[in-house]
């Protein structure tokens, strides 16, 4: 039972009802037991927001007060739609009509009714056991650790047609898939990762591809559109399918192992319950497989700290009655060897504030539109800098988060910000202009490392050894060349795969086709099966990618592209060749002696030298930017004087006696109308570029002119003519009468 929350007693909301009419139950036929309560809306707390951020910014983000078997809570809700967790309990809270104020059920996880297999007996798999993805079992091999920071994983979300005409209204499928990622998201929470919902298509009219009742092949058919389709439109680390269609046998989902940044990173799943957190629940599965993790049965002493009556973890192979609350310490220990990988780097990027999907929400801590910074709710937020009422920055904060950060303020240009992890990455350091480091990088494809034992690729250095150690273990030795002539043969189980296909290697080639290693351990590390080859008293050992042992055919490891296969040759698409496969060698040489080269082929420059081709120094560059603007100013200031000048000669010229004040013939914007000026806050972290020399312009308002040289003083009423002659004036007084200096504004007669 949850402990008292005296404070929310104080938003005091009575139970208005527990017992469930006749009609009810027949709405929510799919719960056992659930009671029945008027969420009522509580005024917020939070400070007025900001004028640049529209009021309809968070039109449907508001908080509300439940009670739930006895018991007050404080919720922050879409909609009156969504879950709550107490302690190790989740309370559902749905609707049970189309008015805000209405009833509404609520009701605990475990209490719904699930999809039950044909037989009765067996509960619900998610998966068979996954297959391996063969893209990411190719470069995968060990580097140098990475940092437990966190990682963020953006999703795309499809629903094919069968979902849709289930619900038969778009918003009311939008509304649902985004608390089925929102579930997924606080799942994954508690691993240090966040799930971040960037698209979803729906399939209104007709499916893309075959959705069908069998799961394998409704996969694949997914993975390619994938390749072939979406990622062409939309780039995206993790794309998941959820379908209404009813898959064979008991399977809910399936989603390839170790697939995660690569292009088998994706899944399939059944939307197999009336609540959205089955759904859910299934997706943070098969996500899990392709982050890596194994089914928690399939682990010698992997044990799940909560039982399967109440839910278990969510890598359990089989669904219980209620739905998983959290990963078991396997599941947790699975991801982050994964996520070791320098291939998985595709996580580390923060997604962007117009990147996520739906309309922004305070609160979420991820930061969106018309957003500064976004720390969480603001009984959980502990960011100093961040405003978690208004998800604003606080006074005199240039930013909250990332590793440019410290203190509230941007660190300066050149400090580390990512060290190399090994000597084919590249250290990062701060630009001075952003709280985030800049995108990781590493050392140009084709660098020789560990000792020349290797060349880099992508930021690893692959080798036939560190392949056989990382599949069969420490001990394990590559095969002797004798075993690899066995790829030049015509046996579908060893060969080259090329651009055109599978096919026997070539004799020179017979080293970039199926991997063979040595090793005295029953079975490898990865994959459950494998071959065995006898030639003479060697015995040569080839892993399955796959975990299916009757599938054999084009299953088997590669040797991993980038692997060195010569002296200045590596493999590359199942064949032998130059290191000029990834383009000609001299890169480097236009980075001006001051920089190398990194796998994008753009220049990486040293410290204190300015991109793109290292020519300048930073401090120069900003030395000159500032005599540019200054000179720039000056030329303003004389071309003004030349203007204003010609201009009253050419008025006195005509006689005239006034000036036009305040017109100006030239078209302008609203940015120079004070009324439509953008203030700039003192905390705001301003944008320094270097750039050419330009005219300046300012949104600042405009201050009162004032002289450089003291006017004239102001002409008084003309005096009588004198009666009688002056003397004659002397030189000295008529220049002390008015200085020759144009001044506006006065005139000497």
């Amino acid at each position: 039972m949850a402990p008292p929350l005296a404070v929310l007693r104080l938003l005091l909301v009575l139970l208005l009802g527990r017992g469930v009419g006749a009609g009810l139950r027949e709405e929510l036929a799919h719960v056992e037991r659930y009671e029945t309560t008027v969420p009522r809306r509580v005024p917020s707390p939070r400070a007025k927001r900001d004028l640049s951020v529209s009021s309809s910014t968070y039109p449907e983000h508001v908080l509300y007060s439940v009670c739930a078997e006895g018991r007050d809570y404080l919720l922050h809700l879409e909609k009156n739609s969504g879950f709550f967790r107490v302690n190790e309990t989740i309370f559902l809270l749905k609707p049970l009509d189309e008015h805000e104020a209405g009833q509404h059920a609520v009701y605990r996880a475990s209490h719904l009714r699930m999809k039950r297999s044909a037989c009765l007996e067996a509960a619900l798999e998610y998966d068979h056991d996954p297959k391996i993805a063969a893209p990411l079992k190719l470069y995968r091999w060990k580097s140098a650790r990475l940092h437990r920071g966190p990682r963020y994983v953006e999703l795309v979300l499809v629903v094919d047609n069968e979902e849709f005409r289930k619900y038969k209204d778009l918003r009311k499928v939008q509304n649902r898939m985004k608390e089925i990622v929102n579930h997924v998201d606080k799942l994954y929470q508690s691993l240090g990762l966040r799930v971040a919902l960037i698209g979803l298509e729906v399939w209104s009219n007709r499916d893309k591809i075959t959705v069908s009742r069998k799961a394998e092949e409704t996969l694949e058919n997914f993975l390619r559109w994938r390749e072939t389709d979406l990622l062409k439109r939309k780039q995206h680390d993790n794309v998941q399918l959820i379908t209404g269609i009813d898959f064979h046998d008991t399977t809910v989902g399936l989603a390839k192992k170790l697939a995660m940044c690569t292009r088998d990173s994706g899944g399939v799943n059944q939307d197999h319950s009336v609540d959205p957190i089955g759904a859910a629940s299934t997706l943070a599965h098969e996500m899990g497989h392709n982050l890596g993790m194994s089914h928690d049965e399939d682990i010698a002493d992997c044990r799940c700290p909560v039982s399967r009556e109440r839910g278990g973890c969510v890598m359990a192979a089989k669904i219980s009655l209620a739905y998983p609350r959290l990963f078991s310490t396997c599941s947790e220990q699975d991801m982050w060897q994964f996520l070791e990988d320098p291939k998985t780097s595709c996580l580390l990027n923060v997604p962007g504030a117009d990147e996520l999907y739906g309309e922004p929400v305070c609160g979420n801590q991820f930061v969106e539109r018309g957003e500064e910074c976004d720390c969480g709710r603001p009984e959980e937020c502990s960011d100093r800098c961040c405003n978690a009422t208004t998800c604003r920055l606080r006074e005199g904060a240039e930013c909250a988060r990332g590793d440019c950060c410290q203190d509230c303020k941007v660190k300066a240009a050149g400090v580390l910000c990512r060290a190399s992890k090994n000597d084919c990455d590249l250290p990062e350091r701060c630009t001075g202009l952003s709280s985030e480091c800049p995108e990781d990088v590493f050392q140009e494809n084709g660098i020789p490392c560990q000792g020349g034992r290797g060349y880099c690729y992508n930021g690893a250095c692959p080798s036939h050894a560190e392949q056989c150690r990382l599949l069969w273990g420490s001990a394990a030795q590559v095969a002797p060349d004798e075993c690899f002539k066995h790829n030049s043969r015509q046996d579908r189980n060893f060969h080259c795969m090329t651009e055109s296909g599978r096919r026997p290697c070539s004799p020179k080639d017979v080293k970039c086709g199926t991997l063979l290693c040595m090793s005295d351990t029953s079975s490898p590390a990865l994959g459950s099966g494998f071959l065995t080859l006898s030639f003479g008293h060697y015995k040569c050992k080839a892993a399955l990618d796959s975990n299916d042992d009757n599938e054999m055919a084009g299953s088997l490891q590669l040797v991993p592209t980038g692997t060195k296969c010569g002296e200045e040759m590596v493999c590359y698409a199942g064949r032998c060749q130059n290191l000029l496969v990834y383009g000609k060698k001299n890169c480097s040489a236009k980075c001006s002696g001051h920089g190398v080269c990194n796998h994008k082929r753009e220049c990486h420059c040293e410290l204190g030298w300015a991109p793109p081709y290292c020519q300048h120094k930073v401090l120069e560059l900003t030395t000159g930017a500032s005599s540019m603007v200054l000179a720039a100013v000056l030329a303003v200031l004389v071309l003004s004087s030349i203007l204003i000048g010609g201009g009253i000669v050419l008025l006195r010229g005509k006689g005239k006696k006034y000036f036009q004040k305040g017109i100006s013939s030239r078209p302008t914007t609203g940015l120079t109308n004070p009324v439509f000026q953008e203030g700039t806050r003192p905390h705001q972290l301003s944008r320094r570029a270097i750039g050419s020399p330009s005219l300046l312009s300012t949104t600042a308002a405009p201050r009162d002119a004032r002289p450089l040289v003291p006017g004239c003083p102001l002409l008084q009423e003309k005096p009588k003519p004198p009666t009688k002659p002056l003397p004659a004036l002397k030189t000295k007084q008529v220049a002390a009468t008015c200085p020759k200096v144009l001044v506006l504004g006065a005139s000497c007669g």
